[in-house]
């Protein structure tokens, strides 16, 4: 089992869903943990009901609410699950106080970052408590841009060049199709990955051959088959608003 964590105080939602449907494109079994303050997988992409924790997200389990891996386990345990029967758990963290509990030491930690300086600032006091918590600087950095050009320095410049990039930066451009994928996944509960840009699907692909060591072009291959059987089935109607009252 890989142990990944996602952090950074920009929303890693569709990023998340889009590398995880990589993944199980390759036959993994993932579980992605929404640790986020606002649970935003929760509200914005599930159909849970108030009382149910465990949903699936075209193939993907999102777990929502728990705050420490004890708390994974046992809601994992309640829908007769356990972290055992995954290849990977995923956990998307973006407060400081949620790396308080807890937590196994990562195989991988991804900082996901942008160029928004709310973002930038806000991240500066949460991996500063990630490398206090775990006395740990590695970690490896995905950036999303735009078309401002931002100085590449300046981000660590705040941090007080703290971080240890462990590989080259990861980047990925924003597009003006970005929100539009954003409101089809969250209505329809479907994952526009066709729809990704060439180069957002290269850095995806990248990313798991670093994961699980495999050339860039398996995970491609297993990319484009895994589109062929999905696209075969019939979408599935489901109601457009959830009940979070019941």
């Amino acid at each position: 089992m890989k142990t990944i964590l996602l952090i950074g105080t920009r929303s890693k939602a569709d990023f998340s869903l889009y590398l995880s449907h990589m993944m199980t494109s390759m036959e993994k079994r993932v579980l992605l943990v929404d640790v986020t303050a606002q649970q935003q997988y929760r509200h914005g992409y599930t159909r849970l009901r108030k009382e149910e924790q465990l949903f699936d997200f075209q193939g993907i389990d999102i777990l929502c609410g728990p705050k420490s891996w004890l708390q994974i386990e046992e809601q994992l345990r309640i829908n007769q699950e356990s972290t055992t029967n995954y290849d990977v758990v995923m956990v998307d963290i973006d407060t400081p106080e949620a790396l308080g509990s807890e937590w196994p030491e990562f195989d991988h930690r991804f900082y996901i970052g942008d160029e928004d300086r709310l973002h930038q600032t806000l991240d500066v006091e949460l991996l500063h408590r990630l490398f206090d918590e775990t006395e740990n600087t590695e970690l490896s950095k995905i950036t999303f841009e735009g078309k401002y050009e931002l100085d590449s320095t300046y981000f660590n410049n705040l941090m007080n060049n703290r971080p240890r990039w462990v590989s080259v930066e990861y980047f990925i451009e924003l597009d003006d199709l970005e929100s539009s994928l954003r409101f089809k996944m969250q209505h329809e509960t479907i994952i526009p990955f066709k729809k990704l840009s060439k180069p957002y699907k290269e850095t995806l692909s990248e990313l798991i051959s670093s994961i699980f060591h495999v050339h860039k072009e398996e995970v491609k291959g297993a990319a484009k088959q895994s589109f062929f059987r999905f696209g075969s089935k019939r979408k599935q109607e489901i109601p457009q608003f959830a009940d979070t009252n019941a």
